[in-house]
């Protein structure tokens, strides 16, 4: 797996930040634990995967053509 930064806010840890694997095109997805049994029971997440929580303004880095980022 190859992992291209694609941006990123400034936050504590430098969190949330967006990456895209350049092999699969699938992007990844830095941000902060969500933790609280209550939460994740709402969202009844799996054994094996986890959520994450970050600020809509993290998607102005999505890209509009389907391949790349914007900066």
């Amino acid at each position: 797996m190859k992992i291209e930064f694609v941006g990123g806010s400034t936050g504590q840890g430098g969190s949330p930040r967006l990456y895209r694997d350049e092999e699969s095109g699938d992007f990844i997805v830095q941000g902060y634990v969500i933790d609280d049994p209550s939460d994740l029971d709402q969202m009844k997440i799996p054994a094996g995967e986890t959520v994450v929580r970050v600020p809509a303004s993290l998607f102005a880095y999505l890209p509009k053509d389907g391949a790349r980022g914007v900066s």
